[in-house]
């Protein structure tokens, strides 16, 4: 299957007085595309806006041809997987019960043992399936953020938005996602959010640089 272009045209997005995000046009194919900037430059709006967590003031989202709008939401979203930049794991679920229930949320699969399956191999892909019973909140920092990549790359998404998702992640885990977005880079649309210019310069097939709101590159 084809990864799905995301488009957007006109998009403006104001969450305060001082700041307004605006894109007149962007497209964004199969591969990584890095999106760069410093704090407060927009980088997690676009990202929102990109996963449909957030609507934009004015404009359009297009991914696979369709504009998104409310009546489509629900087929858009069971195709993309999300990681927020913000630690959102419910701290008194089990590592794999948390991943298993976005899984379900996603519709991911037609019965619960493909469902299960999908759920185990994104843990593989993130080094957790030895943790897969302990608490989420009994977990540091970078593992419950694995745990939140996992719940993104479950099923292999069509679109990928990740935002940071190499915050708190050691040089070994930090090499192993770069391979798992390399594999799925061929069919899959990716969109990741960071701060390390040289991680951005090893995964990127394209790079977003964004100043105050606006993409300078």
């Amino acid at each position: 299957m084809t990864a799905p272009v995301l488009h957007m045209e006109g998009v403006t997005y104001r969450n305060s007085p001082r700041f307004e995000l605006r894109v007149p046009s962007l497209t964004i194919g199969a591969g990584v595309t890095v999106v760069l900037g410093n704090n407060g430059c927009g980088k997690t709006t676009l990202l929102r806006l990109l996963a449909t967590v957030t609507a934009p003031s004015e404009g359009t989202l297009v991914v696979g041809g369709e504009a998104v709008v409310d009546r489509s939401l629900a087929n858009v979203r069971r195709r993309l997987g999300y990681l927020p930049q913000d630690d959102s794991v419910p701290r008194r679920l089990s590592v794999f019960d948390h991943v298993d229930l976005i899984a379900v949320m996603r519709e991911l699969a037609p019965n619960p043992r493909a469902r299960r399956g999908h759920v185990h191999r994104a843990l593989r892909d993130v080094d957790l399936v030895d943790l897969a019973s302990e608490r989420c909140g009994r977990l540091s920092g970078g593992q419950r953020r694995r745990v939140a990549l996992a719940a993104a790359l479950a099923g292999r998404a069509d679109v990928l938005v990740l935002d940071e998702p190499d915050a708190h992640l050691d040089d070994e885990q930090l090499g192993r996602l770069s391979r798992t977005l390399a594999d799925r880079a061929t069919t899959t649309t990716i969109v990741v959010a960071t701060h390390d210019r040289r991680w951005a310069d090893e995964i990127a097939d394209r790079t977003i640089e964004l100043v105050d709101g606006l993409i300078a590159s």
